[in-house]
C-alpha cells in the first residue's frame, strides 16, 4: 500500500489523504508538509499507466518535495517541475497537477492549478462549488520554457477542500454509469452543512 507522509498534528488543520490505485502501480500522486507554518501540497495525475507512469509520478513527487521546501511560491513550483520534467522527456509523458502553500496563521492560500481537476470547496454560507481560476496553466512536462501563473485566495479559514484525481469523479459502477461531478458536489455540499 502507499505509504503516507505523517498527518500534521495540530488544532488549526484537519488533514487527511487517501489513495486506491485501480491497478498495482500507477501514476497518482499526492504529497504534503508543514514547514514556516505553511501547508505545501499537490495532487497529481500522470499521463498514462504502468511502470512508466510510476516512475513518472515518483520523479514529479520527489520534485515537488525538493523544490517546495526552499519555500518557493505554487507558481515557481510548478515552473521548476516543468523545466525538470521537460528536459529529457522522451516519451512525452505530462502530470496534470494542483498545487497548494496555505499560510496557517493568516489563512491565506496561494494555489496554481496545472491542467488539473478544479478542487471542490465548501466556503462558509456557500453552497458547495469548484474553485474558480482565473489562470488556464498547461500540464507539467510538456513544454519547456512555460511560466505558470498562480491565484490566491485571502482566507480560507473553515473551508473545506477537496483535491481529487479524475479517478473519484470518473469512477464508474457496475452499470458503467460515472460517479459524475454533480454527485461529487452534492456530496460536498452535505457534508459542509454538518
Amino acid at each position: 500500500g502507499r505509504i503516507f507522509p505523517p498527518f500534521p498534528d495540530r488544532d488549526d488543520i484537519d488533514l487527511f489523504g487517501s489513495m486506491s490505485p485501480a491497478k498495482e502501480v500507477g501514476g497518482d500522486l499526492f504529497d504534503f508538509f508543514v514547514q514556516d507554518d505553511k501547508l505545501y501540497s499537490c495532487v497529481g495525475d500522470v499521463s498514462g499507466k504502468g511502470i512508466p507512469a510510476s516512475l513518472f509520478m515518483a520523479v514529479t513527487r520527489n520534485l515537488f518535495r525538493i523544490i517546495a521546501q526552499q519555500g518557493y511560491s505554487p507558481e515557481e513550483i510548478a515552473t521548476m517541475i516543468n523545466h525538470s520534467l521537460s528536459a529529457e522527456n522522451d516519451q512525452g509523458m505530462f502530470v496534470t497537477m494542483f498545487i497548494g502553500k496555505a499560510d496557517l496563521q493568516t489563512g491565506r492560500l496561494d494555489f496554481c492549478n496545472c491542467g488539473h481537476n478544479p478542487p471542490v470547496v465548501n466556503a462558509p454560507g456557500q453552497p458547495a462549488h469548484f474553485l474558480p481560476t482565473k489562470y488556464v496553466n498547461i500540464a507539467l512536462g510538456m513544454m519547456d520554457g512555460m511560466e505558470f501563473q498562480g491565484e490566491s485566495i485571502d482566507n480560507i479559514r473553515e473551508w473545506q477542500f477537496l483535491a481529487y484525481t479524475d479517478g473519484l469523479n470518473e469512477a464508474e459502477n457496475p452499470e458503467y454509469e460515472l460517479f459524475g461531478n454533480d454527485r461529487l458536489i452534492e456530496i460536498m455540499d452535505t457534508l459542509g452543512r454538518r
